[in-house]
């Protein structure tokens, strides 16, 4: 399989797995993922669809990187930046919330959409074709406070959420996850990545111009 088309199917895949996660997330109602908190934040002003926000955000993010270092950018950015809302607004048919289920059938959806949406978001950085939107911030900062993925990956997500509450958006377990675990699940799924294909780091490295 040629090299370039199998890169793009990892990022597509990638993109769609995290994309399902999101949905999973917002569906167990016990508080969401940071990107879907503030999206739930300018929802109470603003009222577009959850998918065409994912979609605007992820255009502002971009925007941001490209400033800053838009050699991490690539074609795989904009596949991301497309294909994740639509896998948010496919899902959403099939998956959404409801009022009957039980706390612990949400709490399971929770757990899931986050393995999803952290082991998407690594196969999706696997791809190498350039970072996700969010993720694209997340490599400027660890390179400009020289973070790890796991520390910058935290702060950005607090920010958003922080941002997302003064909005009005709930505040639960799940934003707590968003905050503290994603981070560290991304980096650990990263790794497992590396081990699975006989590498000992993350595929992508940021350097100076």
């Amino acid at each position: 399989m040629n090299s370039t088309f199998r890169k793009l199917i990892t990022v597509s895949l990638g993109t769609t797995i995290a994309g399902f996660g999101v949905q999973l997330i917002v569906s167990a109602n016990m508080g969401a993922d940071s990107v879907s908190t503030i999206i739930i934040g300018f929802l109470n002003y603003i009222d577009i669809p959850f998918a065409r926000w994912s979609q605007i955000l992820s255009i502002i993010f971009l925007m941001s990187t490209f400033l800053y270092k838009k050699r991490i950018l690539g074609i795989g950015s904009i596949i991301n930046t497309l294909l994740f809302g639509e896998a948010i607004s496919f899902l959403s048919i099939f998956v959404h919330y409801e009022n009957t289920r039980s706390t612990l059938s949400c709490f399971g959806y929770l757990v899931l959409g986050f393995i999803m949406m952290a082991f998407g978001t690594a196969i999706y950085i696997k791809g190498e074709l350039g970072v996700g939107p969010l993720e694209g911030i997340m490599f400027c900062i660890c390179d400009k406070f020289r973070l790890s993925v796991k520390y910058s990956r935290i702060l950005i997500d607090f920010l958003i959420v922080f941002i997302g509450v003064v909005l009005g958006a709930p505040f639960g377990v799940g934003t707590f996850f968003a905050v503290f675990l994603l981070g560290p699940m991304i980096e650990f799924f990263l790794y497992l990545l590396d081990r699975l294909s006989g590498k000992l780091s993350i595929p992508i490295t940021i350097t100076d111009e």
